[in-house]
């Protein structure tokens, strides 16, 4: 009885270590997925001058975002609209991406990334735009479903996205003159 105590005092610590070990690896690739697709919207985003670049970037979507806005077609036509008031008239360099929030819950992984970017309108003043994306994975961190806070407001993200887990922290999207 005395052997068995001394090898769990001395086999459990070891057991933790590693489970904590495939957590820590396991929320890194997670969190490498996620900002893989992130930065496939920013492209989109950036690109978005075309039709199919729209249509990627709206593929990037949850389904709720897309039925809220009628379809496809109707949340393609919100973005472009409202991704006149920041669009650079000259070129800019990549939005950088930072995770600020992953958390599991109810069979799902959902994030909040905060994106920081300048840009410049024609009179050649610089502006920063510091929105936050929402992501939502389904599948264990693999895939990812995305939308910008930038073009709705943070009190119909609820409507928006209802899945969202209650207690994750959001900010409206921020544009302020350098």
């Amino acid at each position: 009885m005395k052997n068995r105590t001394i090898l769990s005092a001395l086999f459990c610590p070891f057991l933790l270590m590693i489970t904590l070990a495939g957590n820590a690896q396991d929320t890194a690739r997670i969190t490498k997925n996620a900002l893989k697709f992130a930065d496939d919207l920013v492209k989109a985003d950036a690109y978005g001058a075309t039709y199919a670049d729209w249509s990627a970037y709206a593929d990037l979507a949850p389904a709720s975002v897309l039925k809220f806005y009628g379809g496809k077609e109707g949340y393609i036509k919100r973005v472009s609209l409202g991704r006149l008031r920041t669009t650079s008239a000259i070129q800019e360099s990549n939005p950088d991406l930072k995770m600020l929030l992953l958390e599991a819950k109810n069979d799902q992984w959902q994030c909040v990334i905060r994106l920081s970017r300048y840009f410049h309108k024609p009179d050649q003043s610089e502006y920063h735009l510091v929105t936050y994306l929402i992501g939502q994975s389904k599948d264990e961190g693999e895939t990812w479903k995305l939308f910008d806070v930038n073009y709705n407001s943070v009190a119909n993200i609820i409507y928006i996205f209802p899945e969202i887990i209650d207690d994750i922290p959001l900010q409206e999207s921020v544009v302020s003159a350098q």
